[in-house]
């Protein structure tokens, strides 16, 4: 008897491409994670939506097949300049691509054969009708959540794709997600609970270092995220001018992918850089002593495993499933969203004691190694769709 070799299918547009550049946190994530499934020989195809005809199908360095289709959105374009339709545009843009989604891996299938899909938070209207595939939606973070937990004025377009995306996941075999919260979150929006939910974390791999410089004069502070004013770099600047009244030249915040406001003048201990391939930013780790995310909303950051991974506290918003990595005061902090006194309260706490931020860095390793190694989360995956497709072994 051995184990059944699967066939996963991954829909995810921003999976890295294949110099390893680009690629957000879900991409990555599913990167690290079939790298592991395929170890275990079974087979991952990841298929992504572009615009541009001249890319071509490959196999990454990890070993996926990554495939490509093309879609256009011109009559869209058109569609949307009559201002009595514009408000349809986002769900008939999603309907749409689904459908053509939905052909194309029908065609695929019938080369391939896939056991099971996975998409990215409102999965396919079309697959979910068809019957003829087993699915699971993912939630990430969709627009429609990020709009609502922010307090921000909800669009009707996104509105009306959201009741749309819910049929979808309503008939998924499975919805999954890293974090309790964002389920809950997600059922109290459909206004209906989940039948077969499941949380399964992100994952960090073993090879994330942690030899963090000994110069403890300097403590060193990253914040890394998509250029994003929801990301909250504007309360970590904030934050930041309290704490240089006394710690200017005790300390240094870089900020990796923000894009600073050229007409302000900032302080000579911020360093702004570009977002940075993932490989340089797993280094840029150790040049590091403490993790900042003052973001407004998010789900479960993969920068927050990351910097965990690393060996480093972490000090982040008190919303969504942060609370579910982090550990108040044993593995960082949490601080209620911009509320840039509070930020700076811990911040000066974790220069002022060396001590402290080695125990948390070290807890937050030790918790985050064990809660979300990558063979841990990939068997759990694999359980997952085993369950899905109701076969667990063959025999040979």
């Amino acid at each position: 008897m051995v184990e059944k070799q699967l066939h996963i299918c991954l829909f995810e547009n921003n999976y890295p491409n294949k110099s390893g550049a680009d690629g957000g946190g879900a991409g990555w994530y599913l990167k690290t994670i079939s790298k592991e499934h395929i170890k275990r020989g079974h087979k991952v195809t990841v298929v992504k939506r572009i615009t541009n005809h001249y890319v071509r199908n490959y196999t990454d360095g990890v070993g996926v097949r990554v495939i490509h289709f093309h879609y256009s959105s011109k009559f869209l374009t058109y569609f949307s300049k009559f201002v009595l339709l514009k408000i349809f545009t986002r769900s008939i843009d999603y309907l749409y691509h689904g459908w053509i989604s939905y052909k194309e891996i029908i065609k695929l299938n019938e080369k391939y054969k896939f056991d099971v899909l996975e998409f990215s938070e409102g999965g396919n209207f079309w697959i979910g009708f068809s019957k003829k595939f087993k699915y699971i939606s993912h939630l990430h973070c969709s627009h429609y959540t990020i709009y609502k937990q922010c307090g921000l004025n909800v669009p009707v377009g996104h509105y009306i794709e959201r009741l749309v995306s819910f049929i979808a996941m309503n008939r998924a075999n499975a919805i999954l997600s890293p974090s309790k919260a964002m389920i809950a979150i997600v059922e109290k929006e459909k206004n209906g609970k989940f039948k077969n939910k499941y949380v399964i974390p992100l994952a960090v791999e073993k090879n994330i270092t942690s030899f963090h410089e000994k110069n403890t004069k300097c403590v060193k502070f990253i914040f890394a995220s998509r250029n994003d004013s929801l990301k909250g770099g504007d309360t970590l600047l904030r934050a930041i001018d309290l704490v240089n009244n006394n710690y200017f030249g005790k300390t240094k915040f870089y900020f990796i992918g923000y894009e600073p406001n050229e007409d302000y003048s900032y302080h000579s201990n911020i360093v702004f850089k570009k977002f940075m391939p993932r490989n340089e930013l797993l280094k840029f780790y150790n040049r590091c002593h403490v993790a900042l995310l003052p973001t407004q909303f998010d789900n479960s950051p993969l920068f927050i495993y990351e910097a965990m991974a690393a060996a480093l506290p972490v000090i982040a918003s008190n919303i969504g499933g942060i609370p579910e990595l982090i550990k108040h005061g044993k593995t960082g902090y949490l601080f209620n969203k911009m509320d840039y006194l509070q930020l700076s309260i811990y911040i000066i706490d974790l220069i002022e004691d060396v001590k402290k931020r080695e125990m948390m860095g070290n807890n937050a390793q030790n918790f985050i190694r064990n809660y979300a190694s990558v063979e841990k989360v990939a068997e759990q995956k694999l359980n997952l769709y085993r369950n899905i497709i109701g076969v667990n072994y063959r025999t040979i």
